[in-house]
C-alpha cells in the first residue's frame, strides 16, 4: 500500500446533490462530508474548489462517482447540465489524478463495507456466499449496478438498466404507461422509478381518475399518500409494485444470489411501506422463476454515504492494480 497516498477527496455527484469527503484510502472512513446543490454551483470544478477551500492540507488524487456511463474523456451528466472532464479537473483544483466511476458502480463497491447495521432486509434468507449481488434505487434517475467475485476480490459491473423500456402486465397498467409515455419516444423505467418519476405517475394516477391535480414534489405525493390521499396512495402503490418486479428482473439478469440492494435517496424514505408485502409479491412474480427468487434477500442500504465509500475503494483498487485512473 506505500505507493497509495493516505486521504483523497471523494464525490458523489447525482442530478440533483454533489457530496464532497475525505476518505481514509487504508480504512475507507469519510471525514469532512459536505452536501452542495448542484443548481448553485455552474461547473463540477466550481463547487471542488469551494470543498478544497475549506480544507487545512491539500490532496492530490480524487475519486468522483457521476450520474451517468463512464465512457467519454469528458462525460455528460445524464439529469444535470455538469460536463465531468478529468483533465480539466485536475488543472482546475491542482489535482495529480481523478478516477472517474459510475455512481452505482461505486455503490456497488461499498456493499462488501457496509455494516450489518446500515443494511435492513426485505425478506428471502442469507446471501449466497461471494454470490453475485445487485444494487439499484431511484433518486433523480434510476441507477442499476452489479458486483461479481473474481476469485480474488470484487469487480463492479456498471451499467444504465434504469434505460431499459418500461413495460405493463394489464390493461390497468397499460393505461398509465401510454399516459406517461406521451409526448416521449420511448418511455424508460427511469420515467416512472424515480423521483421525478413518481411526480409523472401522480399525475397520470390522477388523469385516469378524471381530476386536474396540480404537479407535486415527490415527498409530497408520498406525504399524500401516507395521509389517506386515494389518488396519492394509488401512485405510490404503483411505484412500490413496478420497483419490486424491475428489481426481481434485475436480480433474474444478473443471478443476483448474493442478494439485491436498494441504494438512492427514495428507498430508505419508504423502508416501512417497501415491507408492507406488494414489494417483495412484486419481485418474486415471475412464473417458473419465484423459486429461484424467494430465497433471494432484498436489502434496503441505510448507511449515510455509501457511494463515497465506495469511490474510495474504486479509487484504492485502481492505484493499487497499477491501472491508469
Amino acid at each position: 500500500m506505500s505507493k497509495i497516498p493516505s486521504r483523497a477527496l471523494v464525490a458523489d455527484i447525482g442530478g440533483t446533490n454533489a457530496r464532497f469527503a475525505l476518505a481514509d484510502l487504508v480504512t475507507l472512513e469519510l471525514a469532512s462530508v459536505k452536501t452542495f446543490q448542484v443548481a448553485e454551483h455552474p461547473t463540477l470544478a466550481g463547487a471542488i474548489g469551494r470543498y478544497l477551500e475549506g480544507l487545512a492540507e491539500p490532496v492530490d488524487h480524487a475519486a468522483i462517482a457521476v450520474a451517468a456511463p463512464v465512457t467519454e474523456a469528458a462525460i455528460q451528466l445524464t439529469n444535470s447540465p455538469w460536463v465531468v472532464a478529468r483533465q480539466e479537473l485536475c488543472a482546475a483544483a491542482g489535482l495529480k489524478r481523478v478516477h472517474v466511476l459510475n455512481d452505482f458502480e461505486a455503490l456497488a463497491l461499498s456493499l462488501p463495507h457496509l455494516a450489518e447495521a446500515e443494511l435492513h432486509q426485505i425478506g428471502g434468507g442469507p446471501p449466497v456466499a461471494f454470490g453475485t449481488k445487485a444494487v439499484l434505487g431511484p433518486g433523480t434517475g434510476l441507477g442499476v449496478a452489479g458486483l461479481v467475485w473474481s476469485g480474488t476480490h470484487w469487480v463492479p459491473v456498471p451499467g444504465e438498466g434504469g434505460h431499459v423500456t418500461l413495460g405493463a402486465e394489464d390493461e390497468r397498467e397499460l393505461a398509465l404507461v401510454e399516459r406517461l409515455r406521451r409526448g416521449r419516444e420511448r418511455l424508460s423505467v427511469e420515467r416512472a422509478l424515480s423521483g421525478p418519476g413518481l411526480s409523472d405517475l401522480h399525475q397520470a394516477v390522477a388523469a385516469s381518475h378524471g381530476h386536474n391535480e396540480e404537479p407535486l414534489p415527490p415527498h409530497g405525493v408520498v406525504a399524500r399518500a401516507l395521509q389517506g390521499d386515494a389518488v396519492a396512495r394509488e401512485a405510490l402503490d404503483m411505484f412500490v409494485v413496478w420497483l419490486g418486479r424491475f428489481a426481481g428482473d434485475i436480480a433474474l439478469v444478473l443471478g443476483a444470489r448474493g442478494g439485491v440492494y436498494l441504494g438512492g435517496g427514495i428507498a430508505p424514505k419508504l423502508l416501512t411501506r417497501l415491507a408492507q408485502g406488494d414489494f417483495r409479491e412484486a419481485f418474486e412474480h415471475k412464473g417458473r422463476m419465484r423459486a429461484f427468487l424467494a430465497p433471494l434477500p432484498v436489502y434496503v442500504i441505510l448507511a449515510e454515504f455509501p457511494a463515497l465509500k465506495g469511490a474510495a475503494a474504486g479509487l484504492r483498487a485502481a492505484l493499487a492494480s497499477g491501472s491508469p485512473v
